[in-house]
């Protein structure tokens, strides 16, 4: 299987590709969710998208131009926020741990849940319901670096893992929340949503 980084920028980019072994578990796509089937996450999602508009917002000079971050000017939780943004710890042991818990679909969340849970539901030919509790950041901030999984109803779920929705049966794969669709943009898509003046 192969996968890309694909971002737009007038900056230098470097891209780093990370290879690795299955160790004789079987892999778990995006396609596999089944209705009824509990949709759940790791990580505080939102917190990246957070410390990024944190940094855009007030850590940017009359022309644009990025400042230096001062620590003491930010609270507890925009300090945790700015360290989900500028260094992401992806919770790589849960994938194979959600792997070996019976998940039937997965894959990061790093453009924004919704975005990220619409190309599951469309691979899995299904709709999946999202929590009313999640907050706009959580659903479409983006840069996460964590995990969208489902696993069958009644299985527990991993530690690391919390339920976020369903899936459910219908003829039209999409995402709702709570039972109604969403407006609006889904998440992060680089070559939708570049924006140079921005960096």
């Amino acid at each position: 299987m192969e996968g890309g980084d694909l971002a737009a920028s007038d900056t230098l980019t470097i891209a780093v590709t990370v290879l690795g072994a299955l160790d004789g578990v079987e892999p778990v796509r995006r396609c596999g969710a089944r209705p009824g089937d509990v949709v759940a996450v790791t990580g505080h999602l939102g917190a990246a998208g957070r410390g990024l508009a944190l940094l855009f917002d007030r850590f940017r000079d009359a022309e644009g131009r990025p400042l230096a971050v001062d620590p003491s000017v930010l609270t507890d939780r925009e300090r945790a926020d700015l360290a989900a943004q500028l260094r992401p710890r992806p919770p790589l042991a849960l994938g194979p741990l959600a792997a070996r818990s019976g998940a039937t679909a997965m894959m990061d969340v790093s453009d924004g849940l919704l975005l990220d849970a619409t190309r599951m539901a469309e691979a899995s030919g299904v709709r999946i319901d999202l929590s009313p509790e999640l907050d706009e950041m959580a659903l479409r901030g983006g840069e996460d670096h964590e995990l969208l999984a489902t696993f069958p109803s009644g299985a527990a779920l991993p530690e690391g893992f919390r339920r976020v929705g369903t899936v459910i049966a219908d003829a039209t794969p999409h995402v709702t929340v709570g039972g109604a669709s969403s407006a609006g943009v889904g998440g992060w898509d680089p070559h939708r949503d570049w924006d140079a003046a921005r960096g």
